[in-house]
């Protein structure tokens, strides 16, 4: 699937990206990051509670703990790991934009089909890396 957005938090990267490109705004790596098993989601993301991993994630109740994850439920993650931090913007000094805010990220969760509003309750639950 050919993407110009970035499928953690919305970034327009005006130009299709792929493995190893990573996201000037939330700092993920797409083909690196997003590549985890589910040991891997219920340590890094949800202090080794199996009942907060099925909460966020039910689909994964019948996936094997060393066993990759779908992407998209490693973006949704990482996403809630971006907003529990407050949607910085990371890095990438020559695209930064000035005076960035949480209603830009706003923006840009609702143009990839978030609402930032409903992802804070799930993002309070996992824990900070």
């Amino acid at each position: 699937m050919d993407m110009t957005l970035c499928y953690i938090c919305g970034w327009d990267f005006k130009e299709i990206y792929s493995g190893g490109d990573i996201c000037p705004c939330c700092g993920s790596e797409y083909d690196f990051d997003d590549c985890l098993e589910k040991e891997e989601i219920l340590e890094k993301y949800c202090g080794n509670d199996r009942e907060k991993l099925y909460i966020m994630a039910p689909e994964v109740d019948d996936v094997d703990d060393e066993k990759e994850v779908a992407r998209d439920i490693t973006w949704r993650f990482i996403r809630l790991s971006w907003v529990k931090k407050g949607c910085p913007f990371k890095w990438a000094q020559k695209e930064r934009i000035i005076n960035w805010t949480i209603e830009d990220a706003k923006k840009q969760l609702d143009v990839i089909g978030y609402s930032y509003d409903s992802l804070v309750t799930l993002a309070n639950k996992i824990i900070s890396e």
